[in-house]
């Protein structure tokens, strides 16, 4: 059974701050929690009672649901963000559905979910050179199958929720996406995760990332025109795609994935890694009612037209399905360039004719956009991750921005780790890699992911 508006699991809740400044009398309410709510939580996971379905689909339970959570936990008055006015604060979210396979997969997981933080931070009221406005809550959604790591992410500042698969796998109608979903994309059904982001209320707008995102400016932009509505001064600031008007009422901000279709499909899907969305309980129950349903066609996708390219079983997929077909005109998709910006070539030979990814006639190439002008990025297609410690050759300027985007987000590491040294919070670091240390600010000693340096919390 679907979660109801009710029913919203948050059985484990706390944050770095509030962690590192606990006090000698704290520490028996951390045991006090940890043995009230962790504990139990474990055993419900032994026996089975949260599993997702997503390797034995047909044993997919429902959700089991932990009483209120101040019942075993409440927030003093040094609880960081206690009284915050969610009417002037964004809540920024990522998503973890696994520790990873391996160590070092677990830890670039935590250095990116660390630097996104912390280029959010510099990006919003919290720190008033950058201009902005509005102030952010970190939120990470995180699956029963992370909560070993999910302490970690507390240590960063992130808000842990757990949450299970927001469905009962079993219970899709739809026999296609029943016995599929737990097998595509990156993380099966948990990816659907993401749709939580509905369901936080409390504030203006939710923005979704991905952890190999950075941003680079203040989204203020985007806040304003779903708060004001399209007639805000900041609505004719906005980069909207093709140049497009924006509706009368934006529920939703977002990119295309134009890489994982033909050219010229007619819905393309949204580019999972950054989502603006306005939350809303209506429209969470609403997925969660697409999903039991099930419509998928294979090959063709959602309602046998949103669909037929990577990721389309879940978010990329569903997301277009929702605001393309169900909801038109409610949803502003945004220069690529300049939102989520992901480096990627402008066209591709079809037939022996080069035709730009997006349809148009006219390619806009985001390789040559200037860095001053972008404003999110996202590290994926051909730059590869800041930590995999590699430059694509920098002798063909069409890869000038990987290098240059890559420096900011080391840059921006370094000034988290200065930060958090200088406060006390963290031991003091030095890094002395000599791998191209202009880009890496001394984080690489050599080419490859087994160079990079990982800073210590």
């Amino acid at each position: 059974m679907p979660l109801s508006s009710s029913s919203i699991v948050l059985p484990y809740q706390f944050s770095k701050a509030r962690y590192g400044e606990m006090k000698a009398r704290d520490l028996s309410k951390l045991f006090i929690f940890l043995a009230g709510v962790v504990a139990p939580f474990l055993l419900y996971l032994q026996q089975g009672a949260l599993l997702d379905g997503a390797s034995s689909p047909e044993h997919d339970p429902s959700p089991t649901l932990l009483s209120s959570p101040s019942e075993y936990f409440v927030p003093d008055d040094d609880w960081p963000m206690h009284n915050i006015d969610t009417n002037n604060t964004v809540a920024y979210a990522i998503s973890i559905t696994g520790c990873g396979n391996t160590d070092r997969a677990a830890e670039q997981l935590l250095q990116g979910a660390a630097v996104l933080g912390h280029s959010i931070k510099l990006n919003s009221a919290s720190t008033p050179e950058s201009g902005s406005r509005y102030e952010h809550k970190l939120i990470a959604f995180v699956h029963p199958d992370a909560l070993a790591c999910s302490e970690r992410f507390a240590a960063l500042g992130y808000e842990i929720q757990i949450r299970p698969v927001p469905v009962n796998v079993s219970e899709i109608r739809g026999e296609f996406l029943r016995t599929h979903v737990h097998k595509i994309g990156c993380c099966g059904a948990k990816e659907y995760l993401k749709l939580y982001s509905y369901q936080l209320t409390a504030y203006p707008a939710v923005v979704h990332l991905d952890v190999d995102c950075i941003i680079l400016k203040p989204l203020d932009d985007l806040f304003d025109v779903m708060t004001e509505g399209p007639l805000s001064p900041a609505a004719s600031k906005i980069p909207v795609m093709h140049g497009r008007a924006l509706p009368g009422r934006v529920d939703a901000f977002f990119s295309r994935d134009y890489n994982m279709v033909h050219v010229g499909k007619k819905y393309p899907g949204f580019q999972g890694g950054f989502l603006v969305f306005r939350p809303s309980m209506e429209a969470y129950q609403e997925y969660v009612d697409i999903i039991l349903e099930g419509n998928f066609v294979a090959g063709q996708g959602w309602n046998g037209t949103f669909g037929g390219y990577w990721g389309a079983q879940q978010i990329q997929g569903i997301c277009s399905y929702f605001y393309d077909g169900l909801h038109p005109d409610t949803a502003v998709e945004l220069n690529r360039c300049i939102y989520n910006q992901m480096v990627d070539a402008p066209s591709r030979d079809v037939n022996g004719e080069e035709k730009c990814i997006d349809g148009m006639e006219e390619c806009e190439d985001c390789r040559r956009t200037d860095i001053s002008e972008i404003l999110s990025a996202h590290f994926t297609q051909e730059c590869g991750k800041p930590w995999d410690c590699s430059i694509p050759d920098e002798s063909k300027s069409k890869f000038r921005l990987c290098r240059e985007l890559k420096r900011q987000w080391h840059l921006t590491r370094k000034k988290l780790v200065d930060s958090r040294s200088s406060s006390g919070a963290w031991p003091f670091q030095e890094y002395d890699g000599k791998h191209e240390p202009d880009v890496f600010q001394g984080h690489c000693k050599q080419v490859g992911a087994h160079g990079y340096l990982p800073f210590q919390i």
